[in-house]
């Protein structure tokens, strides 16, 4: 639950068709006039044509590709609109709410989809953006399907994505649905670690001292806007945690008076990750905490799930509270 796709994404330039590829979007015919979500006619959808690679289905509902031939890897990374929105241009400072595919198309093949994961995820619009995503979001419009042609090096750099089974020399298909402006969490009043009096933290329940959940008796929901609260519950002895770190962790995270833990690893497997890839809370409440430590962290929505949330059990702008043991890093 924790994990994070790492996006990187392009620097902007001309809307340009690879001479391989061009665009055909959804031809089912259905719309919306809704600004919030608007979507494109199917007039609007047959505009042109992707030789290599053609889609169908509504943005924002759907999306099947349907491959025809490998592609040849672009000299640099250009970008087509499929199909045109109608609602506002999207803007620096907004946060987009999509749907992302990634394609191989070196092997023609599906490497991601954010419509099989089922859910959208939210990019916020900063200088942040790797070159690719900042090309294939420029000047568009909410509504539209966007798409870039690309290398995997360009895209994730000299070692491609072996997790996705992209070699650094395929060529890529890079979609994007941005079906409306996400709502954003309100802004934590700071980005530090605050240490926290455990009184005003839940009480860990322990069963034969392995966290199983948390008492929130007598404690009282903190404001959206307070930042990352820390209780060291267990001072380890180990190595202090850096921001550039790999961790292997055990867990157990709950919401505000949840019944039971959304998520946990005790009865697992720890997890193992670059703290870099997860959610950014866990990044400002672990650095600095030493290996063999239990920690206790309240993490604001904003350094969380945002007004989103995850899921069935994380609902948008919720705070979360996670038990955290420390056993390595690298």
């Amino acid at each position: 639950m924790l994990r994070r796709l790492h996006r990187p994404v392009a620097a902007l330039g001309a809307l340009l068709l690879v001479p391989a590829l061009a665009a055909c979007g959804d031809d089912s015919g259905k719309g919306s006039d809704s600004d919030a979500k608007p979507k494109a006619s199917a007039e609007a959808s047959q505009t042109s044509e992707l030789s290599a690679v053609t889609f169908t289905g509504d943005v924002g509902d759907s999306l099947t590709p349907t491959w025809h031939s490998t592609l040849d890897a672009p000299e640099s990374t250009t970008v087509t609109t499929l199909v045109p929105g109608t609602g506002d241009k999207i803007a620096d400072g907004d946060t987009v709410s999509a749907y992302l595919y990634l394609g191989d198309g070196t092997s023609k093949k599906d490497a991601y989809s954010d419509y099989t994961n089922g859910s959208p995820e939210s990019i916020p619009i900063n200088d942040k953006l790797g070159d690719v995503f900042t090309k294939l979001l420029a000047d568009a419009t909410y509504g539209s399907r966007v798409v870039a042609v690309t290398t995997a090096s360009e895209l994730f750099g000299p070692s491609g994505n072996p997790n996705l089974g992209i070699n650094a020399d395929d060529s890529l298909v890079v979609l994007a649905d941005l079906v409306e402006k996400a709502a954003e969490s309100p802004t934590p009043t700071d980005d530090a670690v605050h240490d926290a009096s455990p009184d005003t933290q839940p009480q860990v329940v322990l069963k034969d001292g392995t966290p199983t959940g948390l008492d929130w008796t007598g404690i009282a929901e903190p404001a959206l806007t307070t930042p990352v609260q820390r209780v060291v519950l267990k001072e380890g002895t180990g190595a202090a945690v850096k921001a550039s770190d790999t961790v292997t962790v055990n867990y157990l995270g709950e919401t505000y008076q949840a019944k039971t833990p959304f998520d946990e690893s005790y009865t697992k497997t720890p997890l193992t990750s670059a703290l870099s890839g997860l959610i950014q809370g866990w990044s400002i409440g672990l650095t600095g905490v030493k290996v063999g430590s239990r920690v206790l962290l309240q993490i604001p929505p904003a350094y969380g799930y945002g007004a989103e949330g995850s899921g069935s059990s994380i609902p948008g702008n919720a705070t979360l509270w996670f038990v955290i043991d420390v056993l390595k890093v690298k």
